[in-house]
């Protein structure tokens, strides 16, 4: 028999990006009871708040879960390696801290798709009222809960790699998250004095001094439960007992790309046929659960160059690697200070286009085990890589549950260039990188391309280093995918069609990948839906 768990206006399921905004909201004027269910925990380990630390804690267990892929038929069969954040906070807690709101052409496509309300128009507001970006600019919010810094390292390699994209033809851009989108440009990070400055810091911690937001941690959440079309509560287990909370407004599901769909097939909303194989009643038919996923599909080009100063030798030698720790600690500036990338281009291989089509971006370091889950090996030569994706990748795969256990991970599918569209893509965003390298401001920098390698000159050469090299850019979107027609699983209003009470607010209701990276768009989800029930709730 169920425990009783309680009865609350909302219960938010997942305090990630989505979900931690979504319940900041929900509770801050005091009048609504508001339930966060989190299946992580709260961590204080240094390495998830120190940003270098990112490659500790993606090679560990303790603060992740370690989601897999299936065998991916155009990626040599390889099982792709999908780390989730299981902290407070959820993947805004382990990730590049890289922070861009995305492609405004790409919301107002999200409006064409019928998508009303999430136009680049609409949409802006919400960022500006997320962001307190310490340099200012134009369009950009200055006293929001999220701190947003510019990366302010600016090293030789990285000053040489936006001048080698300038002079290969991409345009300069003082601030893509500003009024130009496209072009080279210095990586902006949620971090503030040295550290970490993601959801938790920003929306969960301000909030939980309030009586009417209470955060269950370690809660694995079973189903949604529902009476008739109506979302009335959620099941969940937590410290070896099985509890039902109760919800008289709303449910809202803020689990992510890969365990909202999860969450939502065990709670019986998805395909009949599939579910019905694993004996789970069908609450309401919705064949778009789990479907349309897409990913972003990192490749790199790496070099050996002749410039100091890279992770590669840092990491080599004990007196640079207590250096870098002392300018950190002391200074709270350097490597430690930043992600492993300084600058990021957005740009197409044909002029005229009409967005960006692939992103480009340096990394201080190069690997000799850049697909392996368990360790990363740096090269022992200096060295650094250009990584490309594709920004707007056709190629879709799904997520669904194998059985009807919460806990064991569910059927994750990419699907990585399977369509043709998107190796032609790949192709062009790798050429494109080492045409930046060719050129005078990059070049005299370079000993030697090692990965590919300068033998790797055909197509069929190049795709196969795609296909042997190519991994995750952690973003997994569009598995509860917004939308008018049959496949669609939620509508404009985050509001999952045939029932009622019930919504959903992370990335896995993008119709598409809207930037280049998906941390500010999954908040900016969150703080939508908040309007959307607050001004609900004032008109009741």
């Amino acid at each position: 028999m169920d425990e009783d768990g309680g009865s609350f206006d909302y219960i938010v399921i997942g305090a990630g990006a989505g979900g931690g905004a979504l319940a900041n909201r929900l509770s801050e004027n005091g009048r609504h009871r508001v339930l966060l269910l989190e299946a992580g925990h709260d961590d204080d380990w240094v390495w998830l708040r120190v940003p270098l630390g990112i490659g500790k804690v993606l090679v560990g267990e303790r603060a992740v879960r370690r989601f897999f892929t299936d065998k991916e038929p155009e990626l040599n069969g390889r099982s792709i390696y999908w780390p989730r954040g299981k902290v407070l906070g959820g993947s805004s807690g382990i990730n590049g801290m890289i922070w861009v709101r995305g492609d405004p052409q790409e919301y107002d496509h999200w409006q064409e798709l019928g998508c009303a309300g999430w136009s680049a128009t609409d949409v802006a507001p919400i960022f500006e009222r997320i962001e307190r970006y310490l340099p200012g600019g134009q369009g950009r919010g200055t006293d929001g809960p999220i701190v947003v810094n510019e990366y302010v390292r600016h090293d030789p390699l990285s000053k040489g790699f936006i001048k080698a994209c300038v002079e290969a033809g991409i345009p300069h851009t003082p601030d893509y998250n500003g009024p130009q989108f496209e072009g080279v440009g210095w990586l902006q990070m949620n971090t503030h004095k040295g550290f970490r400055f993601a959801v938790k810091e920003g929306y969960i911690r301000p909030a939980l001094s309030r009586r009417n937001l209470e955060l269950r941690m370690d809660a694995l959440v079973s189903r949604i439960t529902f009476e008739d079309k109506r979302a009335t509560g959620v099941d969940y287990f937590r410290d070896g007992g099985h509890f039902h909370a109760r919800a008289e407004a709303a449910v809202i599901l803020c689990a992510g790309a890969i365990q909202s769909p999860q969450v939502m097939e065990l709670s019986g909303v998805g395909d009949p046929n599939r579910l019905g194989t694993l004996g789970i009643p069908i609450t309401t038919e919705l064949p778009g659960v789990g479907e349309n996923c897409r990913d972003h599909l990192h490749t790199r080009v790496s070099y050996e160059c002749r410039d100091g100063g890279t992770l590669n030798d840092i990491m080599a030698n004990p007196i640079k690697k207590y250096l870098m720790g002392a300018n950190f600690w002391l200074r709270r500036r350097g490597h430690m200070a930043g992600s492993t990338a300084t600058v990021h281009a957005l740009t197409s291989d044909a002029p005229g286009t009409k967005q960006p089509d692939f992103k480009l971006q340096l990394h201080f370091m190069t690997s000799i085990s850049p697909r392996d889950p368990d360790k990363i090996m740096f090269d022992t030569h200096p060295g650094f890589g250009i990584g490309s994706f594709q920004l707007r990748p056709h190629s879709k795969g799904a997520v669904h549950i194998r059985s009807t256990d919460p806990a064991e991970a569910p059927s994750i599918s990419a699907n990585y260039v399977a369509d043709e569209r998107d190796q032609r893509s790949a192709l062009a965003a790798v050429r494109m990188c080492r045409n930046v390298a060719a050129q005078p401001a990059l070049r005299d920098l370079i000993v030697r391309e090692t990965r590919p390698g300068p033998e790797a000159i055909t197509d069929d050469a190049l795709l196969d280093h795609i296909r042997r090299d190519g991994t995750t850019s952690y973003h997994p979107v569009g598995t509860c995918r917004m939308g008018t027609d049959e496949m669609a699983v939620v509508d404009s209003q985050l509001r999952v069609h045939g029932l009622d009470r019930l919504r959903i607010a992370d990335a896995s209701i993008m119709p598409t990948i809207p930037a280049s990276n998906t941390h500010a768009p999954s908040i900016m989800i969150g703080e939508r839906c908040a309007d959307l029930l607050l001004a609900e709730a004032a008109g009741s």
